[in-house]
């Protein structure tokens, strides 16, 4: 009797519980190696934890179950409207998975309940696979979420956080993983079928694919102690086409900088340019696309030089600390490629980038074929009438909102655009909007700076007319640099002529 009692309760024992650094554990869900990092080590180390408590077999001869548990996770990141957010986690477990579906598990990632859209067996990148796998992908939807207390939308599951010592965005330090089961659901690893569940933990922080930018190729550019980062897109089969390809070069806004490009990549939906959305507007001639390059520095292109915005200038021009390293980062990166057609590189960004647009057209505007500046910041009273003549015959097209309180468009692109037409610029362009509006996620109604989701979405579709906008120069007033008179032509209201940005942009070619 008692050898029948001991053999029972060692096989209970056993089955359902085992000890790892004096904790118990449900063998249902082992903690993996990664997770939580005050817990040991993968399974196959657990013998030299335990080396003589646990058999291999049961007492009757029957070899010992191995405890079926997930080991590890990974996040994919994805770049929308309004910044990057995580459309899918790789969950993977130490055997098959199977007899799941989307209502068997919950998921949250950084305390926020995510809605499965789908779930399936994957590789370890989250291609779908038609047998079962050890990886199960959890397709999730993005969308944003209103803060009242900020009068704004923002987008969930945004795995940046903003420094607001740098103004700039990070990558988040802890971006926590819970799968649970759903009470009531089943689903196996292996051959067992598992109905209690203890919530898989994981810390998705650091772990992470972007597709988007894996094609990207990479470097850094060096000079004057400074370093800037470079990611450039080749379009496939450019450098065997027709001809040679032309040049999109995107300049980031204040919240991009830092040394890590992926940040300027996702924070403005960068990785659009390569989007067929916006390439099919390159593919003429027989030619693949354009050529697209980006460029970060480690702070912001209004730095000074001390860390401080240069936008307090009055009257004089806005110089960057960045001046004297940009230009040749351009200049080295299309030298050494010889298949880009330099008749056809055309240079802009947004908000801090549409003023380095701004200054490098002041700068060097010969070498470049046309602008598109979004929501810039150079002050209109930093521009003289000498820098107005200068650039009044290039290719330029600008693009803001009226909501715009970053950046006020009144002290910036209105009366910037208005002197232009007014020096005789003939081929200057201007789309106003009233607010931005989002298509990733159609309810959202974002800050008005963000009129580079415009550019993005391919929706820079309207303009003014110039002949009426240039007859009303007359009638504004410019006090300061900043257009004070009311009942002006160029609102919103009047932005009403058909015109495509990208379409006006391929069709600008340089005469060398």
């Amino acid at each position: 009797m008692i050898k029948t009692f001991l053999i029972s309760t060692l096989i209970f024992t056993f089955t359902l519980f085992f000890t790892v650094k004096g904790q118990y554990y449900d063998y249902n869900n082992l903690p993996p190696k990664s997770i939580p990092a005050n817990i040991a080590e993968t399974p196959s180390e657990l013998p030299n934890e335990l080396p003589n408590e646990l058999p291999n077999e049961l007492p009757s001869g029957l070899p010992l179950e191995t405890p079926k548990y997930a080991v590890s996770a990974l996040m994919v990141v994805k770049g929308y409207e309004w910044g990057p957010a995580v459309p899918k986690v790789i969950v993977e477990f130490n055997d098959i998975v199977s007899e799941f579906n989307r209502d068997t598990f919950t998921v949250k990632t950084a305390d926020t309940d995510r809605v499965i859209l789908d779930v399936y067996n994957s590789d370890a990148n989250g291609n779908r696979q038609a047998l079962a796998t050890q990886y199960l992908t959890f397709e999730l939807q993005c969308k944003c979420m209103y803060i009242p207390f900020m009068d704004m939308y923002v987008g969930e599951a945004n795995p940046f956080n903003f420094d607001s010592e740098k103004f700039i965005n990070t990558w988040a330090t802890s971006f926590e993983l819970v799968l649970d089961l759903v009470d009531g659901k089943t689903f196996k690893i292996g051959n067992t079928e598992i109905s209690q569940w203890t919530p898989f933990q994981f810390d998705l922080a650091g772990h992470y694919i972007i597709p988007e930018t894996a094609e990207w190729e990479k470097d850094t550019f060096s000079l004057n102690g400074m370093t800037l980062q470079r990611a450039a897109f080749t379009p496939k089969g450019a450098k065997t086409d027709n001809g040679k390809n032309p040049l999109i070069i995107w300049l980031h806004g204040a919240g991009e900088g830092g040394v890590d490009i992926d940040i300027a990549l996702l924070g403005n939906e960068v990785v659009a340019l390569a989007d067929e959305s916006i390439q099919k507007y390159f593919k003429t001639d027989g030619l693949t696309g354009a050529y697209v390059l980006a460029v970060q520095n480690p702070t912001m292109w209004m730095d000074k030089g001390d860390g401080t915005y240069n936008d307090d200038a009055n009257g004089v021009r806005q110089r960057s600390k960045y001046d004297s390293i940009l230009f040749p980062a351009i200049e080295n990166y299309v030298s050494n490629n010889p298949d880009i057609d330099t008749s056809r590189i055309y240079l802009g960004g947004c908000s801090n980038g549409g003023y380095m647009t701004m200054n490098l057209m002041f700068e060097h505007g010969d070498y470049f074929t046309a602008f598109y500046p979004i929501c810039e910041a150079y002050m209109n009273r930093n521009i003289s009438e000498d820098m107005i003549d200068q650039v009044k015959d290039y290719n330029i097209w600008f693009v803001q909102s009226e909501d715009d309180t970053t950046v006020d468009p009144t002290q910036t692109t209105i009366p910037t655009f208005y002197r232009l037409l007014n020096a005789g610029a003939h081929n200057t362009h201007f789309t106003l909007y009233d607010k931005v509006v989002g298509s990733d996620d159609p309810n959202a109604v974002y800050m008005g700076h963000y009129s580079w989701v415009y550019a993005f979405n391919d929706q820079v579709n309207k303009e003014f007319d110039n002949t009426s906008a240039f007859s009303d120069y007359p009638n504004i007033t410019i006090e300061g640099g900043k257009i004070t008179s009311q009942n002006n032509y160029v609102t919103n209201a009047n932005c009403n002529v058909e015109g495509n940005m990208w379409a006006w942009l391929s069709a600008q070619v340089k005469k060398n």
